[in-house]
């Protein structure tokens, strides 16, 4: 292990394999709390090791004093499955395997998640301290191998001894047991920190080595994921793709950014040079549906969403997609039976929610659209969906409760403009309305000139087309 003040979740870590280890070994790169003394506790060797900004370095540190034949490599905010006692001792026993590829179970604090190319799925709840993570993805790198002098860990950050193990000639097996993920659960501002550390650490990776190709795509997608850098991230994926044209990854990535820039032809056609399965099959099929359902295509996006959601059926992000283009494609019950689940399975995920009313605006269905428009204003408190909420009603000529609408979102955002301008022109034209003013009524402006919708409040057309044209 390499540890930096990790007093708080190491002991059940080391609890987890002290049954199963005969000889634990610590890096401590800097611990200003007690690691060391619950390390002490455990028997651990501690060796101090000045941190250099280099996670292989320390790990390698680690490995230096280790006497048994096997590594097995764990994280202070990991603990290793109730059953990997049983099932490792058979694992040391195979011949000419130098490692196993571990999966990793990352609990998220949110239901809808991905890491690299893994998207999440719901959590079954089978460790207490992972009771309050909604979901959890998996990724495997090697944790259990062979101690050897030629195996030892390569690369500043998002080290690993892969590479030095198949250069042995030895084989890479997938371990029959997995390691629970705690450190996703950590506040948010810790995770801004850290994601900020990775950057830099990123970054003096690729100066190191510039032609790594799995560097350049780690930095990519750093880069597009914690600080919306779409033309830096495409930027790393092209240096990875001229030092690996055919890496998957680079591929993917690369057409993750082009269906967030609306390049939706490009898109598709990075997502064909991608052609694995496994893993990352669903996120695949997810973003060539968004592609397609860009360009219009809708029979092949629903194609490419149902089998985005054969991996983990329950995920109403995609399930909404899906609704999205039935309706698109004329099966309107179905599709909007499909929306209005999946607006009920993520209640505050406003994608989800705006999917559903503009589904409801192309079937013709401006009621139950305009319930959910308020909803969602109601919910989220944004001026824009209040005006969308109000533009509905106005399109259904319910005009006091449009300008109920408008009055509420003048009450929470008296100083907006635009919620004025619409209050102002929608009351002038309709004098009978029966509501009872107050705030709303105390913070109207002059109407702006040329303001006119032709009886409608703003915003009417701008929601039908929006509605009719995007997804």
């Amino acid at each position: 292990m390499i540890v930096k003040n990790g007093g708080e979740t190491l002991r059940p870590c080391l609890e987890s394999a002290r049954e199963i280890v005969s000889q634990i070994v610590i890096a401590d790169t800097g611990c200003t709390d007690n690691t060391c003394d619950i390390a002490h506790e455990f028997g651990a060797t501690i060796v101090s090791v000045p941190w250099e900004n280099h996670f292989a370095n320390a790990r390698n540190a680690a490995l230096a004093p280790v006497t048994t034949d096997w590594v097995l490599v764990l994280d202070a905010d990991e603990e290793l499955d109730r059953g990997t006692q049983r099932r490792i001792p058979e694992l040391l026993t195979e011949s000419g395997v130098g490692g196993y590829l571990t999966p990793i179970r990352n609990y998220m604090p949110t239901r809808f998640s991905r890491g690299w190319d893994r998207v999440s799925v719901p959590n079954d709840f089978q460790h207490e301290r992972a009771k309050s993570a909604p979901s959890f993805f998996v990724h495997e790198n090697c944790r259990l191998f062979r101690r050897h002098p030629e195996i030892y860990f390569a690369g500043r950050v998002h080290e690993l001894v892969e590479d030095q193990i198949r250069g042995c000639g030895l084989k890479l097996e997938i371990a029959s047991f997995f390691i629970h993920h705690f450190g996703q659960l950590v506040e948010q501002e810790a995770r801004t920190r850290k994601a900020g550390f990775y950057h830099d650490l990123l970054r003096r990776k690729v100066e190191d080595h510039p032609d790594d190709t799995g560097a350049w795509i780690q930095l990519g997608l750093h880069e597009f994921e914690f600080f919306n850098q779409t033309d830096e991230a495409l930027r790393c994926f092209e240096r990875a793709l001229a030092l690996k044209p055919d890496a998957p990854e680079a591929w993917l990535f690369t057409a993750m950014v082009y269906a967030r820039l609306q390049r939706y032809q490009e898109a598709l056609e990075a997502l064909e040079r991608d052609q694995r399965t496994g893993g990352s099959y669903a996120l695949r099929e997810d973003l060539k549906g968004d592609a397609l359902t860009g360009l219009g295509r809708f029979r092949e996006a629903r194609l490419s969403y149902r089998r985005a959601l054969k991996p983990c059926k329950d995920n109403p992000l995609v399930e909404s997609k899906l609704g999205y283009v039935e309706v698109h494609l004329g099966q309107k019950n179905t599709g909007l039976t499909l929306l209005r689940r999946a607006a009920k399975g993520a209640p505050n995920i406003y994608v989800v929610q705006d999917r559903l009313m503009k589904a409801c605006i192309v079937a013709g269905r401006l009621s139950e659209a305009a319930e959910v428009a308020e909803r969602c204003a109601e919910e989220l408190s944004h001026p824009r969906l209040f005006l969308r909420a109000a533009s509905i009603r106005a399109r259904l000529q319910q005009w006091d409760r449009t300008l109920e609408i408008l009055q509420h979102g003048l009450e929470r955002f008296p100083e907006v403009a635009e919620l004025q301008a619409a209050y102002a022109e929608t009351r002038a034209k309709h004098p009978n309305f029966s509501g009872s003013g107050g705030t709303a009524e105390r913070t109207i402006l002059p109407t702006p000139s040329g303001f006119s919708v032709q009886g409608n409040p703003p915003q009417v057309t701008d929601v039908l087309q929006e509605a009719k044209f995007k997804s």
